[in-house]
Order: C-alpha cells, then structure tokens, then sequence
C-alpha cells in the first residue's frame, strides 16, 4: 500500500474513533429520563452497556462541559448546559412547524378535525387547524375567538393556567377534556394540555367532529389518542412534564 493510502486510512480510524466517541457519550446522556433523572456509573453502565471505566471518562468529560453534573452521594444528573441548548433551539423553531406536523397525525390517525388552541385573557384563539377529509365537519377557523367557558379546548386552558373549580382539578387529573354540543350543537370534542419547556403551558390540542361519528365508545378511544398526541407534542417543545396531577 502506498504511503497516501496508509495515511488516508489512518485518517479514516481516527474519525471513526471520534465519532464512535461522541456517539457512546449521547448514549450516556440519553440514558437519563423522567422516572431516573439521577443515576450511579453502575446504573449508567447498565442503561448504555459500556464498560464502568468508560462511563467515567465519559462522565468526567462531560462534567468538565457543563452537560452533566455531580451530586454529594455521587449520583449524576443531567447539567445547566442542557437548558442552554434547550433555549437556543426553542428560539430557532417556529412553533407552525412543531405544531402542524402534529395536527396532521391525528387527522390521518383519527380522520378528524384537529387544532391548536391557545389563551387570550378569558378566551382562547384557534391558532393552527387541519381539516378532516370528511365533508360533514364542525367549522371552525384559524383566528376564531371562543370564550374559555365553552368547550374543551377551553375547560383544558383554565385547568391547567390555576383553575380551581372542582371540574378543573378532575381535568388536571384525567389530562383531558371532553365537551359534547358547548359550542356548536352536535360536535363534540376532546383536548389535551401542551407544554413548553419548565412545565409553562403552550395551549391545547383538540379533536372534534360531528355527534354522528364521535359517539361515546370512539371518545373513550381518542382519551388515549389525544393524550399521546399532547405529550409528544410537549417533548417537541422540550416539556419533560408530561404527567398531569
């Protein structure tokens, strides 16, 4: 082999050493989640399946950035620099470009309307929506103003923005809404709460449709539907609070 091609190759080890480096440290910091924010070399040994003394130097390296952090009992947990990232990418993404993805899964998911709601003093604004491919579908436009006290993309915003009704606490703990023909006669309508990051709400995601397809068994399907949708959405938005309480 020649000297140029001994180099080259030489080269190409060193990059794929990099990179296979790089790659085991995500696998580090992805080993965290919200059920184990904090874990030992074991735990993390276990969670990524590499060796203890390169769950160190990873950890060490990764300490020293600022991506991960150390307590007293020496348990890791994930650092500052993360929030800074974090911030960074919730300033270069358009919020229609997390959102509109969304709505169009669950209108081909469920074959129903599907918007995104937000609050507006003691109303909510019908920010996003992606119409059903049937012709019989409630009417509701993007710009649309609906008071918060009809419907349930309504009832969702006051829970999860300090209501403290009785009604609202029960939404808080379902993670959901339902209204039947609050806001046009025979629609009804399922919502969820989306949040940003630090748990600070977004706005609500909503499903609805005529009374004639929507009936009781298929609202008690899209409960689970529309809190899938409203998680998923949240961590897009880089939310870790996907719980409701």
């Amino acid at each position: 082999m020649c000297r140029e091609g001994i180099q080259m190759t030489q080269v190409d080890d060193a990059e794929a050493k990099h990179v296979a480096s790089v790659e085991r440290a995500l696998s580090v910091l992805q080993a965290f989640t919200t059920e184990r924010p904090r874990m030992t070399l074991v735990d993390l040994a276990a969670a990524t399946g590499l060796y203890k003394s390169t769950i160190l130097r990873l950890c060490q390296t990764l300490e020293v950035a600022g991506f991960l952090a150390r307590s007293g009992s020496g348990h890791y947990y994930v650092g500052a620099a993360t929030l800074q990232l974090a911030r960074l990418h919730q300033e270069a993404v358009e919020p229609a470009e997390l959102i509109l993805p969304a709505l169009r899964e669950l209108v081909e998911e469920t074959g129903e309307s599907a918007c995104f709601n937000i609050r507006n003093g003691d109303n909510r604004v019908c920010l996003y929506r992606i119409e059903s491919h049937h012709r019989l579908r409630d009417h509701v436009m993007v710009g649309d103003v609906i008071p918060l006290k009809f419907g349930a993309a309504g009832h969702v915003l006051e829970a999860f923005s300090g209501g403290k009704s009785p009604r609202h606490a029960q939404i808080r703990k379902a993670g959901y809404s339902i209204s039947l023909a609050e806001v046009s006669n025979g629609v009804a309508a399922i919502a969820a709460p989306v949040f940003k990051g630090g748990g600070e709400l977004a706005g609500a995601i909503v499903l609805s449709g005529p009374r004639s397809r929507i009936d009781d068994m298929t609202l008690k399907r899209l409960e689970g539907v529309i809190i899938k949708a409203a998680q998923a959405l949240s961590k897009r938005f880089g939310s870790t609070y996907l719980t409701y309480s």
